[in-house]
């Protein structure tokens, strides 16, 4: 039976017993309908877990009452960060919950030249955060006790200005080259994956990505969802370097 995972930026102690906030005692005790006294693991997204007991303390609401702390690493080997170009809808959400399962760093949303999504003011700030809960609740699902960032979304020139010289993979479905036929090996350090939008990236955005250091890529004849594309890559380079080996 799978034990049930919280989120908790805190710092845990034996003993401690800690409050589940409203949205996580609703999903505890109305969705899950978790008993008093259920075992369940807590997290703080640095890397710490913790096996607790879970107290039911009123009809919506519960605490942890925390019972062994400990380090657990479930990271990937590989430390990649995701440039994604913005996309509509929940296909953007799928992009970063799936990409969290599979051990991404980092994500990085981007406003390229094909992107349709116009987000400015509180609507970014409301999208990001969102987001950002996305990752921390694929976190839970997936065992990670790391949580990772989403970082405030930029302008692909914005990105470029701040990246001069870049390690990884530009997706093109006209590049010369795939992953078997790369002409060397990616950095041993963090390793960046360029993803265009719905409508891909535009020639001149590739050819400004090799120019940092990215490598153009293609993912075989067939061109892939822009939601589908990360998630292959990521998929790829954990079989390849990873730990799915």
């Amino acid at each position: 039976m799978r034990i049930p995972r919280f989120y908790l930026p805190k710092t845990f102690q034996e003993g401690l017993s800690i409050s589940l906030d409203k949205s996580q005692a609703h999903y505890a005790l109305t969705v899950l309908r978790l008993k008093d006294q259920r075992p369940v693991e807590v997290f703080d997204g640095k890397g710490h877990q913790a096996h607790a007991t879970l107290q039911v303390t009123g009809r919506k609401t519960a605490d942890v009452l925390i019972e062994h702390c400990e380090s657990v690493n479930t990271e990937s080997p590989l430390q990649t960060v995701l440039l994604q170009g913005i996309s509509k809808g929940d296909r953007m959400d799928y992009t970063i919950q799936k990409s969290v399962e599979l051990g991404v760093t980092a994500i990085q949303p981007l406003f390229t030249e094909r992107c349709d999504v116009k987000l400015t003011g509180d609507r970014l700030n409301k999208k990001q955060t969102q987001w950002q809960d996305i990752a921390i609740n694929a976190c839970e699902q997936s065992n990670r006790n790391i949580v990772p960032t989403v970082l405030p979304p930029l302008s692909y020139g914005d990105w470029l200005s701040t990246h001069k010289k870049v390690s990884g993979l530009v997706l093109s479905p006209t590049a010369e080259y795939t992953l078997q036929t790369l002409p060397s090996s990616l950095s041993e350090k963090t390793i960046y994956l360029l993803i265009g939008p719905e409508g891909g990236l535009t020639e001149e955005e590739v050819l400004q990505g090799t120019q940092q250091g990215l490598t153009s890529i293609r993912l075989g004849p067939r061109v892939l969802r822009t939601e589908t594309a990360g998630v292959v890559v990521l998929s790829a380079l954990q079989t390849l370097w990873g730990d799915f080996r």
